[in-house]
């Protein structure tokens, strides 16, 4: 469950100066960031709460207009930046019924004929990506609002060493053997569109893993990483990056050593301060994202060697900080938006995720998932790949807290 810890700013002025930084410009650099973040972003998410659904809204269009309805990652990202900001501590502050409003709308999307997540707007026609997205954010949500899911999920069925006929048929082909993972993964474009490869990949990771087939990815992707830069694809800078952060986070859940992590470090720092033009609201955080799975991956098993590496890059990153939190902050300011939240595009929402549609298509407006990127997601990236995860100061207080129940109207 997530119970935050918050700090100040004077605690973590002294824990920069202590690790070697300048505490007082990381301050000062973090303190200009926090005004990209105002009581209107809250308002406008509060606004996007369906009390009659139990779920959030893709954005204010999906909100207004038909055939769109709420959906689970929204809801799993809403919840995550109420957790991230300081909103609440834990879901236990928000009112009853929106808990068992939430709980109610995850276990309703549960099939149980397979145990994957559908919506009733898009219903099972869905791409792998889409399935295995949902499927976590159930099981977050699950954890987070202290519910039981109705049904056995994908992920239980798929760890079971022994499935029935009827088990067996329902599950993906693709996850019954090493050969079937392999053949799905050659079909991908791991050279041309790197992105999309990783991003199927790591969608299903959870999957991969129940289903006993973690080795098999692992030496799949080891094989596929150029060497002299520690990345995937034939492409570079940010792209190259949006690739690295799929494929990290997948190594992250498959819980192995990341090859030539020190090389995939040094180009994702490069992107911090680049000039290159951020198409959408993940380039930047993906750059620190990626960083901060990067130095997870060389302290957990990375051996003696991993964890020099990772105080190397952790050293780097502390001492550029005050320019790095300082261009972060331009890129994220970019995709802000007039109604409080930020927008996947820098002029515009997108209307589709996963190639679903939920909102009206190029609306000037923020969105759900491009809100949590940048701001707790971003914010939450930053303090961690420097080292302070410990050291997060809250964005928002027990004031606001109240202002955004007042503005759910349940």
């Amino acid at each position: 469950m997530n119970t935050n810890n918050f700090k100040t700013w004077d605690e973590l002025e002294k824990k920069v100066n202590e690790m070697g930084g300048d505490g007082k410009e990381v301050v000062k650099a973090m303190k200009e960031h926090y005004e990209l973040y105002g009581e209107e972003l809250y308002l406008w998410l509060a606004g996007l709460y369906d009390a009659g659904i139990g779920g959030f809204y893709y954005s204010n269009s999906g909100r207004d207009n038909e055939p769109f309805l709420p959906d689970i990652e929204s809801t799993e990202q809403a919840t995550n930046i109420l957790l991230g900001s300081g909103l609440i501590s834990d879901t236990a502050d928000l009112p009853e019924k929106m808990r068992e409003g939430v709980s109610a709308f995850a276990k309703s999307l549960l099939d149980p004929e397979d145990g994957y997540i559908y919506h009733p707007q898009w219903g099972k026609d869905i791409n792998d990506s889409r399935r295995g997205r949902d499927l976590t954010w159930a099981k977050q949500l699950e954890e987070q609002y202290r519910f039981t899911l109705p049904y056995p999920t994908a992920l239980d069925r798929l760890a079971k060493t022994e499935r029935t006929e009827s088990e067996e048929s329902v599950l993906a082909e693709h996850l019954r053997s090493p050969e079937a993972l392999v053949s799905y993964l050659d079909k991908l474009d791991w050279q041309g569109d790197a992105y999309y490869a990783g991003n199927m990949l790591s969608a299903q990771a959870l999957q991969i893993v129940a289903a006993g087939l973690t080795d098999t990815a692992v030496n799949y992707l080891n094989e596929k990483q150029n060497p002299e830069t520690g990345l995937w694809g034939e492409r570079q800078g940010y792209y190259a990056i949006n690739a690295l952060l799929k494929i990290s986070g997948a190594y992250t859940t498959f819980k192995s050593v990341f090859p030539n992590a020190m090389k995939a470090a040094r180009s994702a720092i490069e992107c911090l301060t680049s000039d290159e033009k951020c198409l959408t609201c993940c380039y930047h955080y993906n750059a620190w994202f990626s960083l901060t799975n990067i130095r997870e991956l060389l302290n957990r098993y990375g051996g003696e060697e991993g964890k020099r590496e990772a105080e190397e890059i952790l050293a780097e990153l502390i001492r550029t900080a005050p320019e790095t939190i300082r261009a972060t902050r331009k890129k994220v300011l970019a995709f802000a938006k007039p109604d409080g939240g930020f927008s996947y595009l820098p002029h515009c929402s997108t209307g589709f995720s996963q190639k679903m549609p939920v909102s009206i298509h190029q609306t000037v407006e923020s969105d759900v998932n491009a809100s949590v990127i940048c701001s707790t997601g971003i914010t939450r990236n930053v303090f961690t790949a420097l080292g302070l995860e410990d050291y997060i100061v809250p964005m928002f207080g027990i004031s606001d807290r109240e202002k955004f129940l007042k503005a759910l109207k349940l």
